[in-house]
């Protein structure tokens, strides 16, 4: 975690949102609400992205380990511990962000 965004041009810019649905994720692993985990619609299963909030400036590296999100037009759903790395005041549940990889 850290204040300061990747030097390298962002992958994709969007709204990410945070999940907490028990189960089993795409790569095989239970849900674990507590990791840095993410869900993401095309990122290779295992990489690793950093989600750089556009308004707080705080940013939190994720694993990708699921596929989502499935409500239109967000990016990446979030863990709820790395959706609180980015907005720690829980200002709302859904934040414009900016991957980088």
């Amino acid at each position: 975690m850290g204040a300061v965004a990747p030097v390298s041009a962002a992958t994709e810019c969007g709204t990410a949102t945070y999940y907490d649905h028990p189960g089993i994720t795409a790569n095989g692993e239970e849900y674990n609400p507590g990791g840095l985990t993410a869900a993401h619609p095309w990122l290779p299963l295992g990489s690793w992205v950093s989600v750089v909030d556009q308004d707080t400036g705080l940013s939190v590296d994720v694993r990708i380990n699921d596929r989502g999100p499935w409500v239109g037009g967000h990016i990446i759903d979030l863990t709820p511990v790395a959706m609180n790395a980015i907005d720690p005041e829980r200002t709302s549940d859904i934040r414009y962000v900016c991957l980088y990889q």
